[in-house]
């Protein structure tokens, strides 16, 4: 019966051995399967790297250029009220 934690089920069926990792390789006796993938971290990095970019680039903006940085707020915060009053007016006309 396969365990259903193991994110790569296979199990060992009787007379051959630990079924191979599909992600990871030939398993030996008595080793699991890693629960973490080899560039899972990599990932995380980059995905780190890039949100702190992007944060410094927005505070670096505001600070640079604070009118041009607040009139973009405005603009889209006045976007937003549109959007959201022609969402109302048309949900107002389906009743």
């Amino acid at each position: 019966m396969t365990d259903r934690t193991d994110p790569h089920p296979g199990g060992v069926s009787p007379g051959e051995g630990p079924a191979p990792c599909v992600t990871h390789g030939a398993r030996r006796v008595g080793e699991s399967c890693p629960r973490v993938h080899p560039t899972g971290t990599a990932e995380v990095t980059v995905k780190k790297v890039l949100t702190w970019l992007a944060l410094a680039f927005v505070v670096f903006y505001v600070i640079s250029a604070p009118e041009s940085s607040a009139d973009f707020v405005r603009s889209a915060g006045q976007a937003l009220g549109d959007a959201a009053s022609s969402l109302a007016s048309f949900f107002d006309s389906l009743a």
